[in-house]
């Protein structure tokens, strides 16, 4: 046994450093990455967008989102990534349904292993500009669950205003299995909210408890030249302890802002400790439940509110999207901030209360999970080069510690001390660009996966381009990656 535990240490030592997190997992599909197109038969587009990939109780991989013209697209994978020919018709591992939707936004599981995906769709017999929000849910054998209708789906018309639109952009569940969803909501010719529903678990009927009517309408309103309303709209839903957590964007007179919003998950009031002055929230234009900021680094003052998640201490990361001009030069940056419960700074975090870092020109920030330790993981689409006139966009990400430093053990890609990791997909050849849109973050067992569809090709008839569902698995710990610790 003394002879072994030297040898054990070294081959421990080599497998450290062999692979760094960050890195592609090279045990899982073709080094890494995996991909699966639908092509629906008479279809003459082509676009396979996955929008999260979803871990369940067995360790297999569901990759969601949409497939044009209008359906909700499951893929199912091994834990190897190998195609799970146990799910969909003819062992393909995969099963496309027709919904009333355009726009597949977000999907997660809920306490029993239910599928519940969201997004919108223009409504039936509607004016062009009149979209409803829209609910699906399947069962964890991707079935679609005939509680919410035939289609598995259900459609919101809140119609503030005649031909209007509702958008439902992110979802979150409880223990109970209501569906908690958010959004933007026209309520009148210039002025779109905020709206937050919560709907019930057997059948996604808005519940009565929920506000009176199951939705909350959040209007933010800091634009002080534009009388006749402002754009607020919502983009990312956060449960944690009988409270909703609800992020997005609002315009102002210099741009957009950060926006975000709490309220009971109870009753849909909003939490008047949450920005209760000036003083716990500093630089903020709304208090007591409401909160905006506005960095105004430069540009056009986009700043957004992409992704919430919980650290395990209780407090909520806030990551998205800024604008900045260095000396003339204007690029998109990550952002991640940490708050406190009642909405004020958890600082220190990065170089004081936030930590922004531009990556390439054009960059989405599209995930954001949080591991066990407070490491923070984001993660979306940018360009490829800094330089190119028309520039081809490739998967990015970045993981930082819980105090918002980049964690100099995750870099590849570009690598530096902003502990980038880029990742590109095969496409069907020479001539064909490297293009990639990113999708939403899920952790297995410390694992990271990054959902998103890449390119297969582009020089179809008519200027189809051919979109596939993608996912990439990084590396975790470089020894217990499998998940066995002793």
């Amino acid at each position: 046994m003394k002879r072994l535990l030297p040898t054990l240490a070294l081959l421990l030592a080599s497998a450290a450093g062999c692979a760094r997190e960050g890195d592609a997992d090279a045990g899982f599909a073709q080094q890494g990455l995996l991909t699966r197109s639908f092509d629906l038969a008479g279809s003459t587009t082509k676009t396979d967008l996955g929008q999260q990939v979803l871990v369940d109780e067995l360790g297999r991989y569901l990759v969601v989102g949409y497939v044009s013209p209008g359906s909700v697209g499951l893929a199912r994978f091994l834990p190897d990534g190998s195609i799970d020919t146990s799910y969909g018709a003819g062992g393909s591992g995969r099963i496309a349904y027709s919904a009333p939707l355009q726009v597949v936004t977000a999907a997660t599981r809920d306490a029993v292993g239910r599928i519940v995906v969201v997004g919108f769709g223009q409504k039936s017999g509607g004016a062009p500009s009149d979209y409803d929000g829209v609910v699906c849910r399947y069962t964890a054998a991707g079935q679609r669950d005939i509680s919410l209708g035939s289609s598995g789906c259900r459609s919101y018309s809140l119609d503030h205003v005649g031909g209007g639109g509702d958008f439902f952009s992110a979802v979150t569940t409880d223990g109970a299995g209501q569906i908690y969803v958010a959004g933007q909501t026209q309520v009148s010719a210039e002025d779109y909210d905020f709206v937050v529903m919560k709907l019930a678990s057997p059948d996604a009927l808005p519940l009565s408890t929920f506000a009176g009517t199951g939705d909350v309408t959040i209007g933010f309103d800091i634009q002080a030249n534009h009388a006749g309303g402002d754009v607020d709209g919502a983009t990312a839903i956060l449960l944690l302890n009988n409270a909703l957590y609800v992020g997005g964007y609002a315009v102002d007179d210099l741009g957009t802002d950060l926006a975000l919003a709490k309220l009971s998950a109870l009753n849909g009031a909003l939490d008047g400790a949450f920005c209760p002055d000036s003083t716990t929230c500093s630089g903020s234009q709304r208090l007591g439940g409401l909160r905006t900021i506005g960095l105004n680094l430069g540009g056009d003052n986009d700043e957004r509110v992409r992704a919430l998640a919980a650290t395990p201490d209780g407090r909520i990361v806030v990551a998205g999207e800024v604008q900045r001009d260095v000396a003339g030069n204007v690029s998109n940056n990550y952002l991640v901030t940490r708050l406190n419960s009642n909405g004020s700074y958890a600082a220190p975090f990065g170089s004081g209360t936030a930590i922004y870092n531009s990556i390439l020109p054009g960059l989405s920030l599209t995930g954001l999970a949080v591991r066990s330790d407070g490491r923070i993981v984001i993660g979306g689409d940018t360009a490829g080069t800094p330089t190119a006139p028309d520039p081809q966009r490739v998967l990015w990400a970045v993981q930082l510690s819980a105090a918002g430093v980049p964690d100099g053990q995750f870099a590849s890609g570009l690598g530096g001390a902003s502990s980038i990791a880029l990742f590109t997909f095969p496409n069907a050849g020479a001539g064909q660009p490297l293009d990639h849109r990113g999708g939403g973050i899920s952790l297995d067992r410390g694992r990271i996966l990054l959902a998103g569809a890449r390119l297969w090709r582009q020089d179809l008839p008519n200027g189809v381009q051919d979109f596939d569902f993608a996912a990439v698995r990084m590396q975790g710990d470089a020894i217990f990656s499998d998940g066995l610790e002793f």
